[in-house]
């Protein structure tokens, strides 16, 4: 039931060939810019951090659009027809998330391709494998996040709702500015969010560091959270 639902929602979403304006020339473009400011021979920790936040930040954008679609959902009564299927509230909300989480993977890719193509940042195989793998699974919690507001936030606002958090998210979080840069009690709270701890992973997991408890206890929490905000933003949206 799950598979299928899963198909239908990503079938749904790539029809929408418009996302990959946004999911990839945006951070491209931003990596190609941020990588090259300042002149210099940045460290290779300095270019896998800036890999990334960018990669990061497309993943981010990416998913964070699709509280506007599900709000037009929403209005046209796709959640009230879903309501009336056997399809139980969880099938819903992880086959809508995977869907969300299709549309971070492009831009991880191209980011990481740039980044070792272009800019030459060297990984092994297994460090590429793991890191892009993580950029694109720690995503989930901004994901349960995009869900929540698309099913509680009607119409436009939701377009706005989902602009405004990924922008404070994306600054918040350190993916444009490292969090070494944020005076301290900008730092401490961005430690805090899900999106800091996500590329903080993402950047031990290339350099080869032992991943942090802590970040992973964040990214969890988060993810439970956000991931019961999703399933109450469902339910009371589908009865709306």
């Amino acid at each position: 039931m799950l598979l299928g639902y899963l198909r239908l929602e990503l079938r749904r979403t790539v029809r929408d060939g418009g996302f990959l304006i946004m999911s990839l020339a945006a951070p491209v473009l931003m990596y190609l810019l941020t990588s090259h400011l300042g002149g210099g021979h940045p460290s290779h920790a300095e270019q896998v951090r800036t890999m990334a936040g960018l990669a990061g930040f497309g993943a981010l954008g990416a998913v964070m659009t699709t509280s506007g679609g599900i709000a037009e959902d929403r209005k046209a009564g796709w959640l009230r027809q879903l309501r009336l299927t056997p399809l139980p509230t969880r099938t819903v909300v992880i086959g809508r998330g995977v869907a969300a989480m299709f549309l971070a993977l492009p831009p991880v890719l191209a980011v990481g391709l740039v980044a070792g193509v272009v800019n030459g940042v060297s990984l092994s195989i297994a460090e590429w494998a793991g890191t892009l793998a993580l950029l694109w699974v720690g995503i989930v919690p901004v994901a349960m996040l995009a869900l929540g507001c698309g099913y509680l936030v009607e119409g436009a606002k939701a377009h706005s709702v989902g602009l405004v958090s990924y922008l404070l998210l994306s600054v918040v979080g350190g993916l444009l500015i490292d969090k070494g840069n944020f005076p301290r009690r900008l730092a401490g709270v961005s430690e805090w969010t899900p999106v800091n701890r996500y590329k903080q992973l993402a950047t031990d997991l290339a350099l080869g560091h032992p991943l942090s408890g802590a970040a992973l206890a964040v990214l969890l929490a988060w993810s439970v959270v956000l991931g019961a905000f999703a399933v109450l933003g469902y339910r009371r949206g589908a009865t709306a």
